[in-house]
């Protein structure tokens, strides 16, 4: 039975807590990765239209949102498998992976490492810029969040409104984004996941080369790559991307590229029913 709310629910994976949303829903299931420095709530708009017509769950990996935030090594080998561990303890039998950004690339990890795990792969936004194409220095640097410890809360949600695309910051949308936070006793807030394990997780992407993973994945692919209009994106960052998803459409075996044009990086909350449109054909046409 889907529904338009999810539960929250828990289970332990390798002796940690992880926390993940449960929509219900019939159908294939579908287990949703957020990004770096996100949490499974990024979701919470993409979600519920899934879960018409789909098992739908919602993640929160290692050291993210409400799970378990071990001072551990943070590689695709070790979150990769915990996911792999979640999927065979929700009984996800060859689930569609849907990553965004990091997240994106974790799935791809997954779906090279055990070809036959997935029955497809969906890369919104992700999976697709190799980092090693720029030194650890300017990867740090173009990369590396600015803290936003210590921040009033009053004055992070203006912030977020007067920064954000025109209609966008939703009452639903703000409460997305205020996830990745915790607020003190002072009305303060801070990241929930620590500066050190965002730096590890950067160092892991930045060591990770994409195409030997591109050529041992077997399941179907679509890749979703957003672009903003043409002024709005540095252009260079805007390069890579492209080149990216072009080496990705050359080098994997089963690929769609469908472009999400005019939209910023968070499209699970800026477009989310474009999303799930695309993500509800690429299900029935190709699995």
């Amino acid at each position: 039975m889907s529904s338009r709310f999810a539960i929250d629910k828990t289970l332990t994976v390798n002796d940690l807590r992880f926390h993940y949303r449960d929509w219900g829903g019939r159908g294939w299931p579908i287990l949703l990765l957020h990004g770096l420095s996100s949490t499974s709530h990024i979701w919470d708009l993409v979600a519920p239209l899934l879960s018409e017509v789909a098992r739908v769950v919602a993640l929160d990996l290692r050291g993210h949102g409400q799970s378990d935030k071990p001072d551990s090594d943070y590689s695709f080998e070790t979150v990769g498998g915990d996911v792999f561990d979640v999927i065979v303890q929700l009984e996800m039998d060859y689930p569609v992976i849907v990553g965004h950004g990091w997240g994106a690339n974790i799935g791809l990890w997954v779906a090279a490492r055990d070809p036959d795990a997935l029955s497809g792969l969906v890369m919104l936004d992700g999976g697709v810029v190799d980092l090693g194409g720029m030194s650890w220095e300017e990867t740090l640097e173009r990369m590396n969040l600015p803290s936003a410890g210590g921040t009033p809360l009053g004055q992070f949600r203006a912030n977020l409104r007067e920064r954000a695309p025109q209609g966008l910051m939703t009452p639903a949308v703000e409460a997305a984004i205020l996830s990745k936070y915790e607020v003190d006793d002072d009305n303060l807030i801070r990241r929930r996941l620590p500066r050190d394990y965002h730096i590890r997780i950067l160092r892991s992407l930045w060591e990770t080369r994409l195409e030997p993973l591109y050529e041992q994945v077997a399941c179907p692919v679509l890749i979703l790559p957003c672009r903003r209009s043409r002024g709005d994106e540095p252009d260079d960052t805007l390069r890579r991307k492209e080149a990216g998803v072009n080496r990705a459409a050359r080098l994997l075996a089963d690929v769609e590229v469908r472009w999400l044009e005019n939209t910023v990086h968070d499209a699970p909350l800026q477009r989310p029913h474009r999303v799930a449109e695309e993500i509800i054909r690429f299900i029935s046409e190709r699995i």
